[in-house]
């Protein structure tokens, strides 16, 4: 596709996040102007300095399309990568697996059995395990999508202990949701792209910048590119042309109607369905059943801690929790100016984020803490909490549950000039960023071939990244 394919065409974008980024940033390269409308003002910190992310920015190396967006917003730089994964627990073990050089999908064979809290059955166990998910062939991995992943590792004959300590860690890193609520295609897809068919996509990535600078990049692509990032302002309504079954501009909160030559909307499906007119709910399929699709919450706690001089709380970029109510922790080092100078900063993720709904911060800081100084080496006595800020995203991602693969919509429709993205929409992926990195590349394509008269149906992968290349053996292992 050449750059200036679009050239003369606008495309108005409503929602950034990643799924909302990645169509600006696709469409503003092939020569489209894009505007950007947003209600939020991406800022990653409050005023007084205090970090207001719930979730990690993360990846891994098998998110091909969010590595390439962060490629072309020039940021990959900020991306620390890991070879080893460092696992603890109420116990206090720290665990460390890390992948060798032996040919995918054997790569992590001796950093499993150098496992210490596993004993020699378990570990063969997850062998098996493993080998079992490389023996799924792509077509009986879709046909388990109405299945649940627990249930699949039950009929392997995974135990529930091995199940908890290693199975939930990982697939719960992979879309914060358990093993029993999600369905079994996206467990097994973690498994066999993340972990088996190269000897690097396991690897994990943590990301130094903000939010804040996330988007002050991607606006700086879309300006640069001709467009704009409309702030603190909301879509309220689309316009609708009943006949020609087509949005004919969206009308903002202020007053102003914006038109263009076509729409993406990366809202979460809930904004969708607030701003969809019956008739478009009636004219096409994918708005329907939006009310079908259920959200999963993050809950990520912020905690400064006084230590002594000199010393590590952390003492490693991250940890992986096998049992308590802490799900990941992140070392986030030493603050440096403003109110928290000098204090140690540790983001942690919460498990089951549904179960603190209804708990005060301040006991929720507690539990967390409390399996801190179980799990954590570097939590000493003479560590104590400072403050710290609980940050809740009730609606933070789409649940990847069992057979909700149906509801989640394709980027075009019947409605041929409005284009669907986000991380709940129909991509193959789990809910994560870089399944909506994929829609908004997804729906780029199939706005591009609506655009030039091409087929937005049979080219909607057209500027999908292509996943990491399997091994060999492999390829020669697998079903």
């Amino acid at each position: 596709m050449a750059n200036q394919a679009g050239q003369g065409k606008h495309v108005i974008i409503i929602g950034d996040g990643h799924a909302g980024v990645a169509a600006a940033v696709r469409l503003t390269d092939m020569g489209y102007r894009v505007t950007v409308v947003e209600s939020n003002v991406h800022v990653g910190q409050s005023t007084s300095g205090q970090a207001t992310d719930a979730s990690q920015h993360t990846l891994m190396r098998m998110c091909t399309n969010q590595t390439d967006l962060y490629r072309r917003l020039g940021v990959i730089r900020d991306i620390d990568w890991h070879k080893t994964l460092y696992f603890t627990g109420s116990d206090g073990l720290i665990d460390e697996l890390t992948g060798d050089d032996l040919p995918a999908p054997f790569h992590l064979t001796r950093g499993l059995i150098a496992m210490k809290r596993f004993k020699w059955k378990e570990k063969l166990a997850i062998f098996s395990g493993f080998l079992a998910a490389l023996q799924v062939s792509r077509a009986a991995r879709e046909q388990l999508s109405n299945e649940n992943f627990r249930h699949w590792l039950n009929s392997i004959h995974q135990d529930e202990r091995i199940i908890d300590k290693f199975w939930s860690p990982i697939i719960a890193g992979a879309c914060n949701q358990l093993p029993e609520q999600i369905s079994a295609s996206y467990g097994l897809r973690i498994l066999q792209e993340g972990f088996l068919l190269s000897n690097t996509s396991y690897q994990l990535g943590f990301s130094k910048m903000s939010r804040a600078e996330f988007y002050k990049r991607a606006e700086e692509v879309v300006t640069k590119g001709g467009g704009a990032v409309l702030h603190r302002v909301s879509a309220d309504r689309f316009d609708y042309d009943v006949d020609s079954k087509r949005v004919t501009g969206v009308h903002l909160t202020d007053g102003q109607t914006l038109s263009a030559d076509a729409y993406v909307t990366a809202l979460p499906h809930l904004r969708l369905e607030d701003l969809a007119s019956e008739s478009m709910k009636q004219a096409d399929t994918r708005l329907a059943r939006l009310t079908e699709i259920e959200d999963v919450p993050i809950l990520g706690i912020h905690l400064y801690f006084n230590a002594p001089q000199g010393h590590d709380t952390m003492r490693r970029s991250h940890l992986i929790f096998t049992d308590g109510c802490v799900r990941w922790a992140f070392a986030k080092g030493v603050e440096q100016g403003g109110e928290y100078d000098g204090l140690h900063h540790i983001h942690v993720v919460m498990a089951n984020a549904d179960d603190y709904d209804e708990m005060p911060d301040e006991q929720i800081i507690q539990a967390a803490v409390a399996d801190m100084r179980k799990a954590m080496p570097g939590i000493t006595n003479a560590v104590t909490l400072n403050t710290a800020h609980v940050v809740r995203e009730k609606r933070a991602a789409s649940s990847p549950r069992p057979g909700g693969k149906r509801y989640r919509p394709y980027p075009s429709g019947e409605i041929d000039n409005l284009f669907v993205a986000g991380d709940w929409a129909s991509t193959g992926w789990p809910t994560s960023r870089e399944g909506a990195v994929r829609s908004g590349y997804r729906a780029a394509s199939a706005l591009h071939e609506y655009c030039t008269q091409g087929d937005p149906v049979k080219n909607v992968n057209n500027l999908l990244i292509p996943d990491v290349k399997p091994s060999a053996l492999y390829v020669a292992m697998s079903g």
